[in-house]
This record gives C-alpha cells, structure tokens and sequence, in this order.
C-alpha cells in the first residue's frame, strides 16, 4: 500500500536542518509532490545532507535521517550538472556548490519544480552504499532518474539530471512509481542518455 505523504506536516528540525526543509504547509507546497527532503523529514522526523564529492559538473550525496549519532542514508544522490548553467540559475547553483539542497534551494528562492522522468529500476546495493544505509543486506535498490526542470517568472530550464538510490525501507520501485507515475514519452527512446547515467550511478555507488 503506498503512503499517502503529501498533506503530513513535517516534524521538529533542529534549526540547522529546518533551514534547508522548506515547510509542507506552504500553499506551493501543498500543490505538488513533496521535495525529497522534506518527505525524509515527514518520514524519519529530521533531515541532513552531507556531499561526498562535488565538482562542475557532478555531484554524489548523502541524503540522511539522523538516528542518536547515526547517520543513516534514504537516499543517495548523483546529480549529473550541464556543461554550463544557465545564467538565470547562477545564484542558485552557487549556493547548491557551496553544498545547499538542491530543491530548498530552488523553492526558497521562488522557483517551480518539476521532475520529469527518465528511468524508474533497481540496482544491486554495493558495499559503499549499504555502509551508508546502515550496514544494510545486500539487496536491489530502488532507482529514480529524472531531469530537475526549474520555473519562474516565464522561463523554464532543465537544472541537472538527478538519480536517486533509495533506501528499501524508505521507497520501494512500486511507490516511485505511485509517486511519480510514467517515464516521460520524450525520455522513453533515448537509450544512449539513460544507460550513460546508468554507468555513471553504478561507477559513484563503488
């Protein structure tokens, strides 16, 4: 049975955590899925983000609920940046670098979100992952890849490609799926970009 999150205020953050959590009773809030920061707050009643590697253009994170002094990931992220960003964007992706979540800071700064979606499958946990998941069993994890597009004010631009491997006791592929619905048609076709990302998750997952 999927988990209706949608409408569940998120829980006490410490203050450093709830500056980057936008607050799910905004009225813009309210009108689109959940961040997934913010649905790892609503779960596990915090959220944190530590960045495992950055550069211009990619970026490898740990997207966690902390548990006593345990960090332990729901999701971890590999965020595929364009050769450049556009300029419109040049604040936001400065702040992003610096090690900001990626959709707080977008919806801080008055941006629509939409993700647009390129792949939903499974990969093999790899030992690197499963220690971040809480020493985990090795398992298929649930995979989401989709294009962050971003709007505002008229204009619309696809931010970065992200993928997202989950934690099996936060999503499983069937509640990606009720969450996010279909790959998208332009995306169905394009074999060469999915299996490139593909190779890039399984080379940041080692």
């Amino acid at each position: 049975m999927i988990k209706n999150r949608w409408l569940i205020p998120a829980l006490a953050l410490s203050a450093q955590l709830s500056a980057q959590v936008p607050s799910v009773t905004s009225p813009e809030a309210l009108s689109r899925p959940p961040l997934n920061s913010e649905r790892i707050a609503q779960e596990f009643g915090n959220y944190g983000v530590a960045i495992l590697e950055s550069d211009d253009r990619v970026r490898v994170s740990n997207l966690y609920s902390l548990h006593g002094e345990t960090k332990i990931c729901r999701t971890y992220a590999v965020v595929l940046y364009p050769d450049a960003a556009d300029a419109a964007v040049s604040v936001e992706h400065r702040a992003i670098l610096s090690g900001q979540s990626i959709g707080a800071v977008f919806t801080r700064r008055g941006w629509a979100i939409e993700k647009v979606n390129r792949y939903f499958g499974e990969l093999p946990s790899s030992g690197k992952v499963a220690g971040l998941m809480g020493g985990i069993l090795p398992q298929p994890l649930a995979v989401h890849i989709y294009d962050l597009v971003v709007s505002r004010e008229g204009k619309s631009l696809t931010y970065a490609t992200i993928a997202e491997i989950h934690h099996p006791d936060y999503l499983s592929i069937v509640e990606l799926r009720g969450l996010y619905g279909e790959v998208s048609a332009a995306a169905a076709g394009a074999d060469a970009a999915r299996e490139s990302m593909l190779a890039l998750i399984r080379q940041k997952m080692k």
